[in-house]
């Protein structure tokens, strides 16, 4: 997707913040089965902060410098392990690294616990839910529930190079005559409508982790994840589920115009140039 507003960190101590337009790529493959955080707080049932998951700071270190390092992920409490991927061999290429921009991801989320107001959970809601100061353990801070102990603190943005999709992301990853239908509905009923039959971010095979924190007034560690059925549930941060690295490209990345009726499709898919 072409994405508006994106702000660019540059990468020189500066910090400097550039707000502007960038193309957002999410990878096509599928990793399965590895815990969104797996840390041992909230009773080894992980925590729901972006910049403290295991499965981030994989994708930050291992996958896009294309090493093995500890060819450890996590998979279930406590930080049980398996083996990773192979990423020195599928993980981020020089040639691509080069192109990636730095950014600041949004990993806010809704303001009232999703529970009780699961019918608010449009893609449209949930961009501007994922865009606001709201923490995935406000809720929980507040009724005091059995797994609200960690002391992590809690942020609603990242800087960073490669992170999961958002939920809005599968929201308006529908298509056809259904995509208006569709844009009205709750995320939690996309697998009716043919909503989830027309959206190209949905896998039939695979449950999917999203970048965002769910606010749950029993719990700090549940995290918004598509389900294989094609609509928009929730998890426990420890448990398995697939991911898809999803980054951004730098501003001077362009879409090369092309003369096809089909251009962007299966056949003539866009292409790409770096005017570094």
């Amino acid at each position: 997707g072409v994405m508006n507003n994106v702000t660019e960190v540059s990468e020189d101590g500066q910090n400097k913040e550039t707000k502007g337009t960038h193309i957002k790529i999410i990878r096509d493959r599928f990793e399965k089965g590895y815990s969104w955080d797996s840390s041992a707080a909230n009773r080894g049932a992980g925590v729901n902060e972006w910049s403290e998951a295991d499965i981030e700071k994989v994708l930050s270190d291992e996958y896009l410098y294309r090493r093995a390092g500890s060819n450890l992920c996590y998979k279930n409490s406590s930080n049980s392990t398996e083996t990773c991927p192979d990423w020195a061999n599928i993980g981020i290429r020089d040639e691509t690294r080069n192109i990636i921009a730095n950014v600041k991801w949004n990993t806010g989320t809704m303001a009232v616990d999703y529970y009780e107001n699961k019918n608010l959970t449009t893609a449209s809601y949930m961009y501007e839910a994922e865009r606001s100061n709201h923490t995935g353990k406000e809720q929980c801070q507040a009724s005091g529930g059995d797994t609200c102990s960690d002391n992590v603190t809690r942020t609603t943005t990242w800087i960073g190079k490669v992170g999961l999709m958002y939920p809005s992301d599968f929201g308006y990853a529908v298509g056809t005559e259904v995509r208006e239908t569709c844009l009205k509905k709750s995320m939690n009923t996309y697998n009716s409508d043919n909503c989830m039959t027309y959206n190209w971010l949905r896998d039939i095979n695979n449950h999917q982790w999203t970048i965002t924190p769910l606010p749950n007034s029993e719990s700090a560690t549940s995290v918004f994840y598509v389900s294989s059925s094609g609509h928009v549930s929730n998890d426990g941060a420890c448990n398995a589920k697939a991911i898809r690295p999803t980054l951004y490209l730098k501003s001077n990345v362009k879409i090369v115009d092309r003369d096809y009726e089909d251009y962007g499709s299966i056949d003539h898919p866009y292409e790409l140039e770096y005017e570094g």
